[in-house]
Order: structure tokens, then C-alpha cells, then sequence
């Protein structure tokens, strides 16, 4: 019967006389019943027997079940793709607690260097690029920017901080994004980072003064460890 749609094949009921016929688009007969009266095998035929509109109905049934699994199909794929995405952000690093302090300690070193907008290196940073290349020294990759950065790892209590998690802060509402700079904790309430052109890298406190008013979150990259 597929065959006979692929071939636009009409088929029409003659009434009164009970005359059942299939012909081609140019009205040639394909196929003729005579019905008796006593019993109209047009009514009591199968669905899918005769009737083009029940065949219609078919394919279109299949078509939508073929829809719906292609539907359920990219829906548990973006399930996947997202639960893999929380699983990434989510991620922490292990580092013993020598490893920890000589990342900090590596930080400081930097301490009164050059602010560059987009620096990425010695010869000059910028926050995220600071905090980018510090850990990367660690074998840790972490996104190009502070908004990117704010993205990864898990969240921890601004009470509840230890050494070497990073400190997030929106300090330009003008860029229209939640996170605009990024810090290291240094432990005792303060932070170091890459501020501005003018101070360069510096240590900061979180607890008061301008960037406790600026402060957005705090993210732990490294895991807890004793040493």
C-alpha cells in the first residue's frame, strides 16, 4: 500500500454501486472490487487495508514517533552534556600542603609587579591572567578570565576560607557581568592580586575596605589537605 502513495495512487468508493476502484493519476484502473450489497466490505474493512487517509495516518504516526525519539534523544544528550559540564565545574585539585604554600609562596614573588590589561606572563599581568599562570604552574588549568574562572570549582563560605582559594568581585558594573576581578587568599584575612595599572600586584584585605565591598564569591580549587 506504501507503494501505491510513492505512485500518487487515488482510490474513490462509487456509490450507489458499491463499485470499490484504485487508479493512477491519469485514471487507469489499478485495482476494482465489486461490493455486494448485503455486505459493504468498504465499511467493515481493516483500517489499513484500503483507506489512503489510514495509511496517511500511519506514516504520520511514525513520523511523529520518529520525531519524538530524535527529540528524546538530543534531550538526554544535552543531560549528559550538562551533568559532564557540573561535573567539570565542580572539579578540585589535590595538592599536599608543601605544594599549596610554594604555590602562594610563588605568588608572592610577584608582589609589586606590573599590571598589563590582557597580560598573561612575568612581564606584566592582569588579575585572571595572574591567577591563570600561578596555577598553571601546578598543573592546573583554569580559564582565560575572572567571569570564566568564577565558573569552576566549588563554593565556599567567605567564613570559611582557606589558603589558596580564589576570591571573586564585581569592581566594573559597566562591563554587564557578574565577576570582573579575581584574587588568591593568602590566609588572615587577606588576598593577593594583580589590582590595577597604577598599584600593580598587591595584597589586599577581604574583611574591610573597598574590595570587602566589592567581594562576589569564593571558589576552592584546591582540595584540603594535611601535610
Amino acid at each position: 500500500m506504501r507503494s501505491i502513495i510513492l505512485f500518487s495512487i487515488y482510490a474513490t468508493l462509487l456509490y450507489p454501486n458499491s463499485l470499490f476502484t484504485i487508479t493512477d493519476k491519469h485514471g487507469h484502473v489499478i485495482q476494482s472490487k465489486q461490493l455486494k450489497p448485503t455486505h459493504n466490505a468498504f465499511l467493515a474493512q481493516k483500517a489499513t487495508e484500503y483507506s489512503l487517509q489510514a495509511i496517511y495516518d500511519e506514516l504520520h504516526r511514525e513520523e511523529n514517533l520518529a520525531r519524538a525519539a530524535a527529540a528524546a534523544k538530543a534531550a538526554a544528550q544535552k543531560i549528559a552534556v550538562a551533568k559532564q559540564s557540573a561535573k567539570k565545574a565542580g572539579k578540585t585539585y589535590r595538592l599536599s600542603a608543601k605544594e599549596r604554600e610554594a604555590l602562594l609562596r610563588y605568588a608572592r614573588y610577584f608582589k609589586g609587579g606590573r599590571y598589563v590589561w590582557g597580560g598573561t606572563t612575568p612581564e606584566g599581568f592582569d588579575c585572571s591572567g595572574y591567577v591563570q599562570y600561578l596555577y598553571k604552574k601546578h598543573h592546573i588549568n583554569l580559564p582565560r578570565t575572572a567571569w570564566a574562572q568564577s565558573k569552576v570549582g566549588t563554593p565556599v563560605a567567605k567564613n570559611a576560607l582557606q589558603k589558596g582559594d580564589l576570591l571573586f568581585f564585581l569592581t566594573d558594573k559597566s562591563r554587564g557581568i557578574p565577576v570582573t576581578h579575581v584574587g588568591i587568599y593568602l590566609g588572615n584575612g587577606r588576598f593577593i592580586h594583580a589590582a590595577s595599572k597604577k598599584k600593580g600586584i598587591i595584597i589586599s584585605p577581604i574583611d574591610h575596605g573597598y574590595y570587602a565591598n566589592k567581594f562576589v564569591t569564593a571558589k576552592r580549587i584546591l582540595k584540603a589537605e594535611q601535610s
